[in-house]
């Protein structure tokens, strides 16, 4: 690990030089609009929150998009310990090199950044000039043009995910790779509805561990569009590892939209049909992704 600090700080440094020294947020600029097309169906997740007996309301996320549809500010749920307990607002600045987070209030500090392969496709994120523990070095890995891979580095030691896919192109398992301290690793598991289907839709109803919140922050801002269902997906169930089940959940009454897009859904325990939490999707369409941010 001493060996790899050196490279990330190197990496962070000449990363901030570039995002300083060139304009952002250009809807101008080659290469990105691959990520987030300008189609007249463009439809992008404005929110996704859920509540419960417990919590009345909570936000799991919010984007404010450019009419390209890039994210230009993000509210961020932050995880640990299997919950959301914070929120916290990024600015997100675009370039051919990757996307620098910066923090809302103050322009100069960049919390992280991620970097795309050759393909345009995010291949790591690095800590920026005022990192946060809770946002953690991060590498991805592709096979074709899905998501396979996920090296996560905590406290010097790399924690290791796989992702796999059914025939249909479904996410059925995210697999983790055993350590010194869990030797028996962990795993996340989904099944879905067979003769189902929904044309968009998303699901953050799991418990996720702190250590994924860099990963999570992408998928916020939806530059992980493999990940997305074909089918609807009717169940979850999330171990921490070393046989600790921290999640086992049905997912039931999704609603759709006349366009097919998944806007409601409850989870629900395994035999019953009464509602733990529902959980809401606002989408932005067309004209409607233009906001104003701050000074962007």
């Amino acid at each position: 690990m001493k060996k790899r600090l050196p490279l990330v700080s190197v990496l962070a440094c000449t990363l901030f030089i570039l995002f300083s020294c060139q304009k952002v947020n250009s809807v101008n600029d080659d290469g990105l609009l691959d990520k987030k097309k300008n189609k007249k169906d463009l439809c992008l997740i404005s929110s996704f929150g859920y509540s419960n007996p417990s919590v009345p309301s909570q936000t799991i996320f919010t984007n404010h998009y450019d009419f390209t549809g890039r994210t230009l500010q993000v509210e961020a749920g932050v995880f640990s310990g299997g919950a959301i307990v914070k929120n916290t607002v990024f600015n997100v600045e675009w370039s051919p090199a990757g996307l620098a987070f910066t923090n809302a209030t103050s322009h100069a500090d960049t919390i992280l950044f991620a970097t795309f392969d050759r393909k345009g496709r995010i291949d790591k994120i690095v800590p920026g000039n005022k990192p946060d523990f809770e946002f953690l070095p991060t590498a991805f890995e592709y096979t074709g043009n899905r998501l396979s891979g996920m090296r996560i580095t905590l406290a010097g030691v790399d924690n290791v995910s796989y992702f796999n896919y059914d025939g249909k192109g479904n996410l059925t398992l995210i697999n983790d790779l055993p350590t010194t301290s869990v030797p028996i690793p962990g795993k996340v598991e989904y099944q879905y509805a067979s003769n189902q289907k929904a044309s968009n839709q998303l699901y953050f109803d799991e418990p996720r561990k702190f250590s994924w919140n860099s990963f999570s922050l992408l998928q916020y801002i939806g530059l992980f569009p493999e990940l997305q269902p074909v089918n609807l997906r009717t169940s979850t169930k999330v171990n921490w590892g070393n046989n600790y089940q921290a999640y086992n959940m049905n997912i039931a009454n999704h609603q759709l939209d006349q366009q097919g897009k998944l806007v409601s859904y409850d989870v629900v325990s395994p035999g019953s049909s009464s509602t733990i939490s529902h959980y809401n999707i606002n989408w932005s369409c067309n004209n409607e992704l233009v906001q104003n941010v701050g000074n962007q």
